[in-house]
């Protein structure tokens, strides 16, 4: 699909979840400095707003630009408490399940592009590791 510059792409629904967990770091005055608009015109975004043309475009564009930005892996505290609220509706057995089949899919990918798994992959995996009886206190 070709593109022209300044043309926005990105669904608004997506931009909004996008823009909002992207200025979680920052002000939201600071944010929307950076962007080249009103932090009242931002707030009204995020809240919900349609953003006008040329804003949704500087939001776009101000996404873009946060590719050379460096950020910091997910730790599994992080992955566990997003798979705990995911899986609300399960079982806690078969939310560890999940977590388990989850965390091995990621393993086996990394593995077939021959890379090793990123250590918070690593903790993942020790994390939803299968404990024997003893380990788990549990009699039998």
């Amino acid at each position: 699909m070709l593109q022209r510059r300044g043309v926005p792409t990105i669904p608004v629904a997506v931009l909004r979840d996008a823009v909002a967990l992207a200025i979680t770091e920052l002000s939201l005055r600071g944010a929307a400095k950076e962007m080249g608009i009103s932090p009242n015109g931002l707030r009204n975004f995020i809240n919900g707003s349609a953003p006008r043309s040329a804003t949704r475009a500087k939001l776009e564009r101000w996404l873009a630009s946060l590719d050379h930005r460096t950020v910091p892996p997910p730790t599994v505290g992080h992955l566990v408490r997003l798979l705990t609220d995911l899986s609300g509706d399960l079982s806690p057995q078969q939310t560890v399940l999940l977590g388990r089949s989850i965390s091995a899919v990621l393993a086996d990918a990394y593995e077939a592009r021959r890379l090793s798994p990123p250590r918070w992959v690593q903790d993942l995996l020790r994390h939803y590791r299968p404990r024997r009886a003893k380990e788990s206190g549990e009699t039998a």
